[in-house]
């Protein structure tokens, strides 16, 4: 039976980068931000914005997307509306299988337990993973710069496992705004998050 590419959409904080199943980049659809503080993909919907979202669905129709995992910033985790937000709107162009999934579980793909920090246009989040699913979050303001605070809280991240243990760490970066912390951990690129992506998807 003819199997369907499967599509990886990337919503990062200014656009949606579609990776098809192999590691091209299919394409970049830019994004604007109308609110400060607000999401760009809570404008999708906006009756008083039709040419700017014609065009956006204009170059999402041209992909003929059928299979679908949509890779969401991290402080939508706990957020159900925004799930169910962007999976409505891609269902849309024919998609016939829509998941979504989060940033943090692509950081690494060697350690089963870990530091992830993202900056979203909300917050910034710190979360520890391990084995693929999130123990404990904590968020900050995103323009919080406190880097010796931040440190401590990282410090007090630990289970009845992880006593004699330190956690690698890794910043999200693929929206190249994390530069200013780039001390606690390892930077994580776009290139090296799409990577993560197919090296999962294989395993």
């Amino acid at each position: 039976m003819f199997k369907s590419d499967k599509y990886y959409i990337i919503v990062s904080n200014s656009s949606f980068i579609i990776i098809k199943d192999g590691g091209n980049i299919e394409t970049v659809i830019e994004l604007q931000s109308f609110i400060p503080n607000v999401p760009a993909y809570h404008h999708l919907y906006d009756t008083d914005k039709k040419d700017y979202i014609d065009e956006i669905k204009r170059q999402i129709k041209k992909l003929k997307i059928k299979d679908a995992i949509i890779i969401m910033p991290d402080d939508a985790i706990e957020l159900e509306v925004d799930k169910r937000m962007l999976i409505e709107f891609f269902l849309q162009f024919g998609v016939k299988k829509a998941q979504v999934n989060f940033q943090c579980y692509y950081m690494n793909l060697d350690n089963k337990k870990y530091i992830s920090i993202s900056k979203t246009c909300r917050m910034i989040v710190l979360q520890y993973i391990s084995y693929n699913k999130t123990f404990i979050k904590k968020y900050y303001d995103k323009n919080y710069i406190d880097i010796e605070q931040i440190k401590k809280d990282i410090n007090n991240v630990q289970d009845d496992n992880m006593m004699y243990s330190i956690l690698p760490i890794y910043i999200n970066n693929i929206n190249n705004d994390m530069e200013e912390i780039k001390d606690i951990g390892d930077l994580v690129s776009l290139d090296e998050f799409v990577v993560n992506i197919m090296k999962n998807e294989i395993k």
